[in-house]
């Protein structure tokens, strides 16, 4: 968290209800905490407090500033991107908290530049623009940590270029002229030196940039080559992510998602394999709907798919998580029935953990003799599971039947739990780094 306060005494909580809105909504925002006296909150329902609710509007969405950029520095990246022969933008966190998604896509159209993303940022560009290269770093696309690699100057925006963005600092190669736009001036130059570096908040910098570039060459050579490493990636996945394998092949279940996902829907995904299979197959297409991707531990998705719909109950809610994801707040299930929150919870179920498979193996010197209990669960019916806990489960182990299945479970009165019964040995894509 961002901000953490104990409260002991009632006569503090108007002061420390302002204070953390304050803190959550200015600068990089971010989750804060009040801790209350007991174990049950008992602080709250034992005191009594005559006080007039105070609301600082600045403080009631974020961000709360949007401090602008000097315009010199505007003036200097502006010639420095005009100048490059194969300038890439990244799209971080930042571009999100800041709702810079339009401004990010009218620059990358008037510079001829493509745009990659992080998992925070996905969606910013509709993953069907041809300017769009999918997600970069750890959890990536071929295409989009190639375009990087290519790329003679990379412009961050709103992104602390850490080690999953970047895939362990490998891409882009160390030497890579850069520029990083970002509203905290701690983590500009933080990883990779700027070669400008610029402090503002996203959108206003961006808007800014789009009115300062002037004459800029259409590179065709350099977008004709972004469409081609794109269209090579899907190519190379077009047999899976059409597959009519039993066990479902995770691939043929992102597309089908992919196809079905409503306009306003939003998307929460799992870590670990869950990130890799959503950042990279499932394609947000639509400036209304949403992605959010598990930035801490594994089994996050779920109640975190519960506190949007709380959220956004007027949205479409959809988890996407494995079995092993699944096991951590299964119990959540017995909360979302009791309260009716509504979500519909995708279930990647390979009845194993076989992200650590290699591990494991290479623990045991390359064998997978004597590892197989240590990743390999019991075949459950998460479906059955559901349904016990007051909530509706679908199994589905055809292919064929994932779309219907969906379409029934979206529009359902009750919390949703689809279990899809995929091969164990799909292993999600690793990375590319280039040599």
């Amino acid at each position: 968290t961002k901000f953490n306060a104990y409260v002991d005494d009632v006569e503090q909580l108007p002061f420390l209800l302002r204070q953390a809105f304050r803190e959550a909504t200015s600068g990089a925002p971010r989750p804060v905490h009040l801790d209350f006296l007991g174990l049950a909150g008992e602080l709250a329902s034992a005191s009594k407090l005559e006080a007039e609710v105070t609301i600082e509007s600045s403080f009631i969405r974020y961000p709360a500033f949007r401090p602008a950029p000097e315009p010199k520095r505007i003036s200097e990246a502006a010639q420095r991107i005009a100048q490059a022969k194969r300038p890439v933008l990244v799209a971080g966190g930042g571009v999100t908290a800041s709702g810079a998604q339009a401004a990010i896509v009218h620059l990358a159209e008037k510079l001829s530049a493509p745009v990659v993303t992080s998992l925070n940022a996905k969606g910013t560009i509709p993953e069907n623009h041809p300017l769009s290269a999918g997600v970069m770093g750890t959890y990536s696309r071929k295409c989009a940590n190639e375009i990087i690699a290519e790329g003679d100057l990379i412009v961050f925006v709103g992104s602390h270029t850490g080690g999953q963005i970047t895939h362990f600092w490998q891409v882009p190669r160390p030497g890579t002229p850069t520029i990083q736009i970002d509203l905290d001036p701690s983590q500009i130059g933080r990883n990779y030196p700027a070669e400008i570096a610029i402090q503002g908040d996203a959108q206003v910098t961006l808007e800014q940039l789009i009115q300062a570039v002037q004459t800029v060459p259409k590179r065709p050579v350099w977008t004709a080559r972004v469409r081609d490493l794109v269209e090579f990636w899907r190519q190379g996945f077009e047999g899976l992510l059409r597959s009519d394998s039993v066990p479902i092949r995770p691939e043929r279940l992102c597309q089908e998602i992919t196809d079905f996902l409503p306009s306003d829907a939003i998307l929460v995904s799992d870590t670990g394999h869950a990130g890799i299979w959503t950042g990279t197959m499932i394609e947000i297409t639509s400036p209304e709907q949403s992605y959010l991707r598990c930035a801490g531990s594994l089994g996050w998705a779920f109640p975190a798919a519960m506190g949007a719909k709380c959220a956004a109950p007027g949205r479409p809610v959809i988890c996407f998580t494995g079995d092993g994801g699944f096991w951590y707040h299964l119990a959540e299930l017995e909360t979302a029935a009791r309260f009716g929150i509504n979500t519909v919870t995708i279930i990647n179920n390979n009845r194993s953990f076989n992200q650590c498979r290699d591990g494991f193996e290479g623990a045991q010197g390359g064998r997978s003799e004597g590892s197989d209990d240590l990743w390999i669960f019991e075949d459950v019916d998460f479906a059955q599971v559901a349904k016990s806990m007051g909530c509706n489960g679908i199994r589905v182990e055809d292919p064929e039947e994932i779309r219907s299945v969906l379409e029934d479970a979206v529009v359902a009165d009750h919390p949703v739990v689809i279990d899809v019964a995929t091969d164990i040995n799909a292993m999600a894509p690793t990375a590319y780094v280039p040599e």
